[in-house]
């Protein structure tokens, strides 16, 4: 009898360690493809790469970061929607962005509805306008006199058409009354590019993505969507303050295919919890203007509906017109 039980136990030893990362070293058998559908040097790009080696540690695996930046992400989510659910393909990306592509008709479904959302890792405020130093811009107000003096000449960089970005600058113009025109790139590090270039004006970002070239004196900030002025940036107004759209945060998460089995997602979203208090990935975060911020899948998609019932309609109503 007590031989039965003790080889029933191995086997269940043996199953639970087949599926739940961490409670053996099955993640180091091969490595996990972290698939980015942005270019290099992007917001969503610069944290994976800082994730990357404490994420590592935590899940006893190597990661390699594989950029996929086409077709407005949708190549990328579908290399992940085609693998298997082991836990060894997974993404990061910002669940609103996410949706906002399904409002405005870049997806035919939403991705954190199909996904499986294994947690946060990170929150900001979600709009962050910057011009060149050198642009002879300072302020909200100087681009608003510009666009008015010059209709239809004033550009906006941004990450891809359809967008919560796209919508976010759109209706700081609408309520500026000011005709400018919102140009995509495929993520923030070509958009950047296009700004210091010349080619556009404007960029509408996240301050993650800003912060490395306002400290080499290279940009600055004119406008931001956060609920108070950053600390980092105490100059800066806050879309509320300058009556061009409310307070609005992003929140990048880890997704892995559909139907991925609770006991994967849990345990990689422990490990996740972990690495964010990994102190030198705090100080990145510190540096980057991320805020560490963990939040399970279901807590997520709660959160999700709320933030699709607000801007659901409006992302929906841009995408038509």
């Amino acid at each position: 009898m007590g031989s039965k039980i003790t080889a029933l136990l191995m086997t269940l030893f043996g199953l639970l360690a087949s599926i739940i990362p961490g409670f053996s070293e099955t993640f180091s058998k091969k490595p996990i493809r972290m698939i980015i559908g942005y270019s290099a040097g992007g917001g969503t790009d610069v944290l994976a790469r800082a994730l990357q080696r404490p994420l590592a540690k935590e899940l006893a695996a190597n990661i390699i970061i594989e950029n996929i930046p086409a077709g407005a992400t949708k190549i990328a989510t579908l290399e992940l929607l085609k693998s298997k659910p082991d836990g060894y393909t997974l993404t990061i990306h910002s669940g609103e962005g996410y949706d906002a592509y399904y409002y405005t008709g870049i997806y035919d479904y939403k991705p954190t509805e199909k996904l499986s959302i294994v947690g946060s890792i990170t929150r900001e405020p979600y709009g962050f306008m910057e011009v060149r130093v050198d642009s002879g811009f300072h302020t909200w107000k100087d681009l608003v006199n510009y666009a008015k003096a010059n209709p239809g000449k004033l550009t906006c960089g941004g990450s891809t058409a359809g967008g919560m970005m796209n919508l976010l600058f759109i209706e700081a113009a609408k309520a500026a009354g000011i005709d400018a025109k919102f140009v995509p790139f495929a993520g923030a590090g070509p958009a950047k590019n296009a700004l210091l270039g010349g080619h556009v004006d404007m960029q509408i970002c996240q301050p993650s993505e800003s912060i490395v070239m306002i400290r080499a004196g290279k940009t600055m900030g004119v406008a931001v969507s956060s609920e108070d002025r950053l600390q980092e940036l105490p100059n800066v107004p806050t879309f509320k303050e300058l009556g061009i759209g409310d307070a609005v945060n992003i929140h990048r998460a880890i997704f892995g295919p559909p139907n991925m089995p609770p006991q994967v997602v849990k345990a990689i979203g422990q490990a996740l919890q972990r690495t964010i208090q990994d102190p030198e990935f705090v100080q990145f975060c510190q540096r980057m203007f991320f805020e560490p911020y963990f939040w399970e899948g279901s807590s997520m998609k709660v959160y999700f509906n709320k933030f699709n019932e607000k801007y659901g309609p409006k992302l929906m109503a841009m995408g038509k017109s």
